[in-house]
């Protein structure tokens, strides 16, 4: 999705960081009584301050993300989440679980029981026993207190700034963003192997105790592990560094001893002879579920991108790879010699585009410029010298307004001498710029994931072939149905497939 205002992801994160530790009002050093072990772990915040820290940094989620728009499965989120929850060690927590409007592949949980699950993730579990595996893991960091004793290690290991450079913002040290950094890793990454760990086994347990078979946790890692291994391929092919996923995706493979066995040891919880797996009723609500790219966040369709919301759309280079980032757009040329980015921001006073470009965007020594006007738009186009990673560069800027925003398309060379190469790129991209038709909004529509039965004779290649998919089309739907790198389907069996 592109944002009103352009914003690294990373940096957004240390933000809603910063405001979670600014919400506690003292910390009170002392030791607490771990929820779990019933041991006494050394703490600096209370259980109150927890619980204030989540609903603070829960209204800040809900300012980054969308709540997906589906009732019945927010409440399905809800209801499982709670049943697990009324199992687990700490029951007087009032725990809420929601679907966030995300393609990534993840699910993770503030301090005080706010737990979130993305649409991105649920497309590609199979039964209920395997969500409720994910909310599972969740709901152990919570119940362990992980946040809580990981801030608190950093802060006694001298990682931690003082109490002024927490709160106040002009005491703020370089020690007190590492603390923040501590916290956001966390999120973002994981709380580390051994607390990682835990929450599997609290996972495995309170599964056992609600009734679902534990051993659906390995399941959940083998999906997610297929992820993994899937785009280790694609970022190969696309000269990029493979996507790291939160805890249980990333910290241990299926086959570790120590997972294994502390999800064995769940069993003894086993309160019926028949687990619930529930795969019929999960896949249910499955049908209709957006796949990719929302209306929210526009879509790409070949080399053209479509924005419904914001009302406009244009055409990159053919071949080019585009990228669908929150913040931004990026299409990255074949072999990565140039990119061209693109972004929008407010336009708040009344001066022309060449005047936002020397103003807002802080550009000098405009040359090779002129004014633009695709679709009958106000735009300017100019060339200014930028630092890059690869040295000073000259860029290719377009600033087009439309409506109350400034769109911002910047092209730019790794090789300094390439510019009159790709410069024809950069304009042409910029004066594909137009104004989204009723058509085009038909062509924008996201895609949505189906449920069918399988026939005799039905195979993931036939169905592949029959997808929107413009590329990997059979990996993608064996990812999503869970018979991924090989296998086949068999009659009789729900199959998910995307149009």
């Amino acid at each position: 999705m592109l944002s009103v205002i352009i914003m690294n992801r990373l940096a957004m994160k240390k933000i809603f960081f910063i405001s979670l530790l600014m919400v506690s009002t003292l910390l009170s050093t002392g030791c607490a009584t771990n929820p779990v072990t019933g041991g006494k772990d050394f703490v600096t915040i209370s259980e109150d301050q927890e619980i204030e820290m989540g609903r603070k940094g829960n209204a800040q989620v809900l300012q980054q993300y969308s709540l997906y728009e589906n009732k019945e499965l927010q409440d399905y989120v809800q209801r499982v989440g709670r049943k697990l929850a009324a199992k687990s060690h700490r029951p007087g927590l009032i725990y809420r679980f929601h679907v966030l409007d995300s393609t990534e592949i993840n699910a993770f949980a503030l301090p005080g029981g706010y737990i979130y699950i993305t649409r991105g993730l649920m497309a590609y579990l199979n039964s209920e026993a395997e969500f409720a595996a994910v909310l599972g893991h969740e709901i152990g960091h919570v119940t362990a207190r992980h946040s809580v004793r990981q801030a608190s290690a950093a802060q006694m290991a001298g990682i931690g700034a003082t109490i002024g450079a927490i709160f106040l913002p002009q005491m703020r040290t370089q020690a007190g963003q590492q603390m923040v950094n501590v916290l956001g890793s966390a999120l973002l990454s994981g709380y580390g192997r051994d607390h990682e760990l835990e929450a599997d086994r609290l996972g495995a347990e309170y599964l056992a105790r609600s009734g679902y078979d534990p051993q659906a946790m390995l399941d959940v890692i083998k999906v997610l592990k297929n992820q993994e291994i899937y785009d280790k391929t694609l970022a190969k092919a696309e000269g990029r560094e493979p996507r790291s996923y939160h805890g249980v995706f990333a910290t241990h493979p299926d086959n570790d001893t120590r997972l294994q066995q502390v999800i064995a040891a769940a069993s003894k919880y086993i309160a019926t002879g028949k687990e619930i797996r529930n795969r019929n009723e999960y896949l249910a609500l499955m049908e209709n579920l957006v796949i990719g790219e929302s209306a929210k966040e526009g879509v790409t369709r070949g080399n053209s991108f479509y924005h419904s919301d914001m009302g406009f759309a244009l055409t990159f280079p053919k071949g080019w790879k585009i990228q669908n980032l929150p913040d931004r757009i990026v299409a990255t040329a074949p072999g990565g010699g140039a990119i061209i980015q693109m972004g929008a921001e407010d336009i708040n006073r009344r001066i022309s585009p060449r005047e936002f470009m020397k103003t807002r965007l802080g550009l000098k020594k405009l040359k090779a410029e002129g004014r633009i006007n695709p679709d009958g738009l106000d735009g300017h186009s100019a060339v200014a010298p930028i630092k890059t990673s690869f040295g000073i560069r000259d860029a290719r800027f377009n600033v087009i307004y439309l409506d109350d925003r400034a769109f911002i398309l910047a092209g730019v060379v790794k090789d300094k001498n390439q510019i009159p190469v790709y410069d024809k790129e950069f304009l042409k991209t910029a004066k594909s710029f137009h104004r989204i038709t009723q058509k085009e909004r038909e062509i924008a529509k996201p895609l949505r994931m189906h449920l069918i039965k399988a026939k005799p004779g039905m195979t993931i290649a036939k169905l592949a072939r029959q997808t929107p998919f413009t590329d990997h089309a059979e990996e993608r739907l064996r990812l999503l149905n869970g018979i991924f790198p090989k296998g086949e389907i068999k009659p009789g069996q729900m199959v998910k497939i995307v149009k």
